[in-house]
């Protein structure tokens, strides 16, 4: 489960579906229609060669499914203690197979393995899909918010997990 730069446009295919899918009504629809994967892809490999810390695809009936970018925080209110999932995109047909959580578990195993004592992630609070996974899976949000803006101004919510 592990990618590299010659992923990128496997990368690119999996982030722009997922997006288009997951944030429909949430980010401009002008945003979504750009994510092209061939512009998406491009923006991952350079994201590699820039030190992009990690990534990770999942497969499933022999298929790229998702991917997974992990690492260190990168909150400047958080030490070298805490580790963060930066992003999670399944594309939509593997959405609510157990894929996502099985996916999920695995990050947060290499986070531990690499002595990381609480997780957290972002998400945009609109989101609430991905909000109720997050949930089900042990995150809380530790309420802390911060605006961004994706084609207009909107907010995410940090969610956190101690790692046990």
């Amino acid at each position: 489960m592990r990618s590299n730069t010659g992923d990128a446009g496997t990368l690119g295919r999996i982030l722009s579906r997922s997006w288009r899918a997951a944030y429909k009504g949430i980010v401009p629809d002008s945003v979504l229609n750009g994510m092209t994967p061939e512009k998406t892809g491009e923006r991952l490999r350079e994201s590699f060669l820039q030190g992009f810390e990690g990534a990770a695809l999942i497969f499933a009936d022999g298929e790229a499914a998702g991917l997974m970018c992990f690492g260190g925080c990168r909150d400047e209110d958080m030490d070298g203690s805490v580790g963060e999932i930066w992003g999670m995109y399944l594309l939509p047909e593997y959405w609510n197979k157990g894929i996502g959580s099985y996916f999920m578990d695995w990050a947060l195993g290499e986070l531990k393995a690499r002595r990381y004592e609480k997780a957290v992630l972002w998400v945009l609070s609109d989101n609430l899909n991905a909000r109720r996974f997050y949930e089900k899976r042990g995150f809380r949000h530790d309420g802390t918010v911060k605006r961004v803006t994706i084609g207009r101004e909107l907010e995410e919510c940090r969610y956190e997990k101690r790692l046990k």
